[in-house]
């Protein structure tokens, strides 16, 4: 039988955003008895944060299969739906892909319209600007935009809000992009974004920053980014990006010594544990600062 106390204590350290308390609690009621899918999920986002990936990803298959089990078809659409998230974040596409259709066919066949069809739009979208169609990702933002309006759904609000601010912005329209994403951040500082949409709203603002040169917004959200991870003392995941992008703004404000040491401390913690896809950027940064500075051997 599952420990009450322990479990309530588990969910009350979710709350307060302490992940590694409410791992170590949630992770302890599920070994006295197993947990609900709604505590299920709240493990997978707790490891997913603290950087065990394929921790993150197994709890959160259990989730689904739960959800499954009580034949609530939106919460296994929205289970399967983050574990496709992500996979598809450690570029493991194919069954990021397998996922996605899995949600999207439970959600058809049960014909049910909830926010979650929302939430499956983003990974298209995103395709389709990295794949050159800033116009296509546009479209598709703006669907789940208005998915979100009518589900009142905050998360997803500031997602397709920022992912439109990048459409635009590749579309020669700076000034409206970067106003989208200074208000998807907004909704960040505020608190209205769950931790594990924020971090990469964060990450991806500062990429539209380096892509319009606008090396004062991107010093002021690095700023920034770095206050939301310090809030968050046993964050793993986006604090070895936080560093990197901090690097690179440290180098172009002329200040190497604190580059430096920022991109050095950013190669530790993007390949500590199952490591990171910005771990060679970070190693790049770090060379190119070498570089400048003479520092050939």
């Amino acid at each position: 039988m599952t420990d009450l106390a322990t479990l309530r204590r588990g969910r009350k350290s979710f709350e307060q955003r302490a992940w590694s308390d409410s791992h170590r609690l949630l992770t302890a009621a599920d070994r006295d008895g197993a947990l609900e899918p709604e505590d299920l999920e709240r493990v997978a986002t707790a490891a997913y944060l603290l950087g065990r990936d394929h921790e993150s990803e197994a709890f959160r298959a259990r989730a689904h299969q739960a959800f499954v089990n009580r034949g609530d078809h939106e919460g296994a659409a929205r289970s399967a739906g983050w574990l496709a998230f992500g996979l598809l974040q450690r570029g493991a596409v194919a069954p990021a892909s397998g996922w996605l259709a899995r949600a999207a066919r439970i959600l058809d066949e049960a014909q049910v319209d909830c926010v979650v069809r929302g939430y499956l739009l983003i990974p298209s979208a995103i395709r389709c600007i990295v794949q050159g169609d800033a116009a296509g990702g546009h479209a598709v933002f703006s669907q789940a935009a208005e998915i979100a309006s009518r589900f009142d759904d905050p998360d997803l609000a500031s997602l397709a809000r920022h992912g439109r601010g990048r459409a635009l912005i590749q579309l020669g329209r700076i000034a409206e992009g970067v106003a989208l994403l200074d208000e998807a951040m907004v909704a960040v500082i505020a608190g209205d974004v769950a931790p594990i949409l924020a971090g990469d709203i964060y990450c991806s603002v500062l990429e539209a920053c380096q892509e319009t040169f606008d090396l004062r917004r991107a010093y002021e959200w690095t700023t920034s980014l770095a206050q939301w991870c310090a809030s968050q003392p046993d964050l793993v995941r986006y604090r070895g990006e936080c560093l990197l992008y901090r690097a690179e703004v440290m180098q172009l404000r002329g200040n190497w010594d604190d580059a430096a040491r920022d991109a050095h401390d950013a190669c530790g913690l993007l390949t500590s544990g199952e490591g990171r896809p910005m771990a060679g950027a970070a190693f790049y940064r770090l060379g190119e600062i070498h570089r400048l500075r003479g520092e050939f051997t």
